[in-house]
């Protein structure tokens, strides 16, 4: 296949004709083709170098950004460690707030057992048998904020002795609402009706029976349990309710003007201490039915004006 051949071989051999035929056509197109890539190339090449350059701009300015966010990043951790501080001094300032109102509440009780050993236990006793107590949150007298307490009417304490028939001595829960009532004998004083529930724990005639206020027809206050304590007044209800004696002369149950004062005068404060409103006021009759007080259930306007009475006392 080394010698040159003739135009009959490629008669003899007809695939040689077609191959030397294509070979100038084959050679145009691959010229073509490179031209073709040079050109592209050509065009390309200016784009390439905007890319690179917008590159090189791109990591010109990372770390410039990098630099603003890290000084942020220091800013926002200096801004949190200084909040932790004043936190943390708070919390110092309130641990020792709260241990000295401890240490204060420990050495008033001791105070107060003091003054008790000192004074034979008689005059310490009473207030404590009253409700006095010491908290973190202030002085509490008969379950009241002493600030609060120190604003009541005028009135005398003498306590009822503990026992079963008058005053059972057991805690008064959530007080719900004022109950009125009349003492059942007329042109009787208040220390009188103190002593007659007083002696029953030495009679046992009556299961049960006291109040919280005893109100004379002078208009003295007497108070014979303690506002803390439940009082024997309104079967089903002591446990949550407050109950006022009133004393009176007329035959109709209808109270002196002195004594009717002090009511209106003890009612104000009692609903404004526990937050209730004079419908919250009832007379004993509201609840179950008996007669008492006598007058305010067969005079049912009279009843509204009371209340309205004490509302206006309370502004």
């Amino acid at each position: 296949m080394g010698a040159r051949y003739e135009e009959d071989d490629e008669a003899d051999y007809p695939f040689l004709r077609e191959s030397i035929r294509q070979r100038p056509q084959r050679a145009g197109e691959r010229t073509a083709k490179q031209q073709a890539v040079r050109q592209q190339t050509s065009r390309q090449q200016p784009a390439k170098q905007q890319a690179a350059r917008l590159q090189t701009t791109k990591l010109q300015a990372v770390p410039q950004l990098s630099a603003k966010q890290d000084r942020n990043a220091r800013q926002r951790q200096a801004a949190l460690i200084r909040r932790k501080r004043r936190m943390r001094r708070r919390k110092q300032i309130l641990a020792v707030l709260l241990c000295l109102l401890l240490a204060g509440s420990v050495l008033a009780v001791r105070r107060l057992q003091r003054e008790q050993s000192e004074a034979g236990g008689q005059a310490v006793s009473g207030e404590l048998s009253a409700g006095r107590s010491f908290g973190l949150f202030g002085e509490k007298i008969q379950g009241i904020d002493a600030g609060q307490y120190e604003k009541h009417p005028e009135w005398t304490e003498d306590f009822l002795t503990i026992s079963e028939y008058s005053r059972p001595g057991e805690p008064l829960g959530e007080v719900k609402n004022i109950f009125v009532h009349y003492m059942a004998t007329p042109n009787t004083s208040a220390a009188q009706n103190r002593s007659y529930f007083e002696n029953l724990k030495d009679m046992h005639d009556v299961p049960g029976a006291s109040a919280h206020f005893i109100i004379g027809i002078e208009g003295e206050i007497l108070q014979i349990v303690p506002l803390d304590e439940m009082a024997y007044a309104v079967k089903g209800r002591n446990e949550d309710s407050i109950s006022i004696e009133c004393c009176y002369k007329a035959e109709n149950g209808q109270f002196t003007q002195e004594t009717y004062d002090s009511l209106i005068t003890l009612l104000a404060w009692l609903t404004d201490t526990y937050g209730l409103d004079t419908e919250d006021i009832l007379r004993h009759y509201d609840c179950g039915g008996k007669k008492c007080p006598l007058y305010y259930v067969e005079h049912e306007d009279a009843w509204k004006l009371l209340k309205q009475d004490v509302e206006e006392a309370r502004k």
